[in-house]
This record gives C-alpha cells, structure tokens and sequence, in this order.
C-alpha cells in the first residue's frame, strides 16, 4: 500500500495541528477548540491525515486509549476531516513495516 502523501505546507500544518492537540491534554470535551483549530487550517486532507494518525492509535491501542482519544476524534471530525483521507492513512500505519513517528 502506498503512504498517503501531503505537499510540504500540508506536512507542517498537520505537525501544528497535532501539536495543538497534544497541548489541550485530557479533556472529557475538547468542542471549545474547535475555532482555534479552524483558524489554524481549514485544509479537510491535513485534517484527515491527523484523524488518520489518532484513528491508528486507536486501533492498536487499548481500550483505555481508545476512550481518550475520542474527544480528539470528534474535534478532528467536527473540524471536517476528510473520512477517506483518515481511513487511508490509518490503513497504510496499520500495514506498514515500521510505524513512523508522528
């Protein structure tokens, strides 16, 4: 399976936009940082591919993980991830040799 790619703007966006979500910590609800998130980029692919990343983590991971993660996933979602472009990138992590590091 070939890795889904982003151009070079698209590769940092998406490093932003998982840094902002790594920096929001645990949260029961994280809909208060959807704006902030719009306002960062509105690019549905760059979305997509971050929604990607998380969704892989939650398949590999445990169920405690997964019940973290959801606030993240729907925040990504809300924000109009792309589906497919999420789907495609957690299905290259999940077949590919080695994961990279995010």
């Amino acid at each position: 399976m070939q890795k889904p790619e982003l151009d070079g703007g698209q590769r940092t966006l998406a490093g932003r936009v998982t840094a902002m979500i790594e920096g929001l910590g645990p949260a029961d609800d994280h809909s208060d940082a959807l704006p902030a998130l719009r306002e960062l980029t509105r690019d549905r692919l760059v979305l997509g591919d971050v929604l990607g990343d998380y969704l892989h983590q939650v398949m590999a991971g445990s169920q405690a993980g997964t019940i973290s993660l959801w606030p993240v996933l729907e925040l990504l979602r809300a924000a109009g991830a792309d589906e497919e472009r999420a789907a495609a990138k957690a299905a290259w992590l999940r077949t590919s040799p080695v994961t990279p590091p995010r």
